[in-house]
């Protein structure tokens, strides 16, 4: 027998796929877990215990599911804004930020009824316009949420200056972005390959061929003051010139100034005509109602209102619709369809250095038709870069690259441009762990503060983490599970933490007078333990949690919405035995305590991979073989167990004849090792469990094998 010391340095390949279990010669197989479960892998290569998910509020209906958008106002404060189908059966949108419901002028919590219900919410697309947010659905006309002069908001219809005539009642575009100053619309029932874009700098614009006031084809006709009111705006007594073989009519133009001055043009739509002749001019008289055959209604009443049944008025810089077999402009609005392949339609947008379309029959970027130029009517080109497919799951865009969610649902990838191959190409993030995407992801969002993150939202609930550093080749992906399911996430920046928060809407079970009652939640996922922590007061490890700071109470309220539930409690950062909430919603302690945490506990479990040596007489694969003993490298914990499987643990212990005996240990950052029993056996497997609300951060893992020689 020989004794062989193993290291484990870092787990930046996180969870690998069980089909990875015997390629002991990829380098990433001894970075990789078998199992890794509510901790989160560190771009620097340990992982560290997941936070607890606070409780916010309940959500809108227990019956039906929400989904949670990000909004950032001008302040730079983030948004959480719930979309759901409300217990009457309509639709609400409900508004959250700094942790809790906002209010509105009156002190109520804000609310909207919007058209959208439960069945309608996979479907829904928005952007950010500004201080707007545009919404898109295929079965309602695109609706503005925008900011009300009292601080609330509003949602109406889009208004636009003109629509495609394809979009009509139940055939409306499906998903829209915002892309080279251009409002887009992608992907109408009807036309599932289509894509419109709005004239540059006005997203409300969507017509195809305009002219810019004044035309080059307007004749140089002038209002004269001629009434004595020391203005040329067109009111009774003005006048008009028409040099000799001049004409005005129907659509001719004259130039004009408001009361302030301001120059503008001024259409004629009546239907009388003054003709100058051939050898001499006519002067034009304005006035209320003409009789004389030199006489034009008047473009102004006497006080001075536009007379709009005659008269249109332009602004310098204007837009009107350009005559038939006028050239568009290159900053009118682009309508192009996909010429695909195959059948399906447009699943996501996302604007770049191009425009970047995913469709259920591959990759696409559009662009201007030569290099470095933007989008114009006259030059619009589409490039198919991939055939992978694209689900119905919004993208995320982190640094270069795009993350999405391949047609399967079950593969994300990351799109980006590489240099070698000078291409658009798709690389598969989940390859190494393939198992992690049934049973499909339907949902993504990033964080990237403190650390680049990824969060995938899975059909059956639970939450997959990927820890995402490409340029340190870090890729690791790691698995948060919670008494109950993950139904939607979203993150939104909270500037006065410098951090991002990731919001959750959670579906959880309890039973209430023997049977069982779902009932949903908005909850955040928490800091971070902090770094400046001394103590473990401010651990908060459980989920639908709720803390409690201030004089030393005895027992804790507002418990409600876990009425009946078994809960874990941390009293001024000692473990207290769990306890159930009664029907009010409160828990006794077993003494006072100050700061208390409470809520649904979880565990933290780290497998790594079997654990390998390759020495002169071979590798350690499938040879009898020992654990004798694990060292762990642990950072700012307590608590936790390890042993060779999870019916087989030693504790890990920490405290001291330095410890005050009435409070918890100190945090712990060194070594720890542990020497437990196992039996020999060809599998060469340890695990590391956190089940108390207490942090734990394993940077590496130590064991020591006995090989049967």
């Amino acid at each position: 027998m020989s004794l062989v010391p193993i290291i484990i340095t870092n787990f930046t390949s996180g969870e690998l796929s069980p089909r990875l279990a015997g390629r002991v010669d990829v380098s990433k197989y001894f970075n990789g877990c078998q199992a890794l479960e509510n901790f989160l892998v560190q771009p620097h290569g340990g992982v560290t215990r997941r936070s607890g998910m606070r409780f916010v509020a309940r959500a809108a209906r227990d019956a039906g599911p929400s989904l949670l958008v990000p909004y950032e106002d001008a302040t730079g404060v983030g948004w959480v804004l719930e979309f759901a189908q409300s217990e009457t059966g309509t639709g609400v949108l409900r508004f959250f930020s700094d942790g809790g419901r906002v209010l509105d002028a009156a002190g109520a919590p804000m609310e909207l009824t919007t058209p959208y219900l439960a069945g309608h919410l996979d479907g829904l697309c928005w952007v950010q316009d500004r201080y707007a947010l545009i919404l898109t659905h295929e079965a309602f006309a695109p609706r503005k949420l925008s900011r009300t002069d009292n601080g609330g908001f509003a949602l109406a219809e889009l208004t636009l200056t003109a629509r495609p005539e394809k979009w009509d009642e139940g055939d409306w575009p499906a998903l829209c972005c915002l892309h080279e100053d251009r409002l887009v619309f992608a992907a109408t029932p009807s036309e599932p390959f289509g894509i419109w874009l709005s004239r540059t700098g006005d997203h409300q614009d969507f017509r195809l061929s305009t002219r810019e006031v004044p035309l080059d084809d307007w004749d140089d006709f002038e209002i004269t003051d001629s009434n004595g009111d020391s203005l040329s705006d067109g009111r009774p007594g003005d006048t008009i010139a028409l040099l000799a073989g001049d004409s005005f009519l129907k659509d001719s133009a004259v130039s004009g100034a408001m009361a302030d001055g301001t120059l503008c043009y001024y259409r004629y739509k009546g239907a009388r005509s003054v003709k100058a002749s051939t050898t001499a001019g006519v002067r034009i008289t304005l006035v209320e109602t003409p009789t004389a055959a030199a006489q034009l209604e008047s473009v102004r009443d006497a006080s001075g209102k536009l007379r709009e049944d005659f008269w249109l008025m332009y602004a310098i810089g204007d837009r009107i619709a350009a005559d038939p077999g006028d050239d568009p402009l290159d900053d009118d609005a682009v309508e192009l369809t996909l010429s695909a392949p195959r059948g399906g339609r447009i699943r996501f947008l996302a604007p770049r250095d191009r425009l970047w379309v995913g469709s259920t029959s591959g990759e696409w970027t559009v662009s201007g038709s030569s290099v470095n130029t933007p989008i114009t009517p006259s030059g619009v080109k589409a490039n198919r870069e991939g055939t992978y497919g694209s689900a119905r799951v919004r993208p995320c865009q982190a640094g270069a690259s795009l993350l999405y969610v391949q047609r399967s649902g079950k593969k994300i990838r990351e799109m980006a441009y590489r240099l070698a191959s000078d291409s658009y190409t798709s690389q598969d993030l989940t390859l190494l762990a393939a198992h992690l995407g049934e049973p499909g992801v339907t949902q993504l969002a990033l964080t990237q503060e403190p650390d680049p993150m990824l969060f995938c939202v899975r059909a059956d609930g639970v939450l997959l983490a990927l820890t995402y550093l490409p340029e340190q080749d870090v890729c690791a992906f790691s698995r948060i599970t919670t008494d109950g399911a993950v139904e939607s996430v979203c993150a939104v920046f909270n500037p006065a933490a410098c951090r991002d928060e990731l919001w959750l809407a959670t579906r959880r079970e309890t039973v209430v007078d023997g049977k069982t009652v779902t009932r949903r939640f908005i909850e955040i996922l928490d800091p971070p333990f902090p770094e400046t922590a001394t103590d473990t007061r401010g651990a908060f490890f459980v989920d639908a949690g709720m803390s409690y700071e201030g004089e030393p109470v005895s027992g804790l309220s507002g418990l409600s919405h876990l009425a009946g539930r078994t809960v874990r409690v941390l009293a001024d950062g000692a473990e207290l035995p769990p306890r159930v909430v009664d029907a009010n919603g409160c828990i006794t302690l077993d003494r006072p305590a100050s700061t208390v945490h409470a809520g649904l506990g979880y565990a933290s479990t780290l497998t790594p991979m079997r654990l390998e040596f390759s020495g002169q007489r071979g590798s350690a694969q499938t040879r009898n073989k020992r654990i004798i003993e694990v060292g762990l490298r642990l950072y700012r914990t307590l608590g936790g167990k390890v042993g060779p499987d999870a019916a087989h643990l030693q504790p890990l212990l920490y405290r001291t004849s330095a410890d005050v005996m009435d409070g918890p240990p100190a945090l712990f950052t060194g070594d720890k090792s542990v020497r437990f029993p196992q039996g020999w056996s060809p599998d060469g497997l340890l695990t590391i469990i956190q089940d108390q609300p207490l942090p734990m951060t394993v940077l590496l893992i130590a064991p020591t094998l006995a090989l049967n020689e």
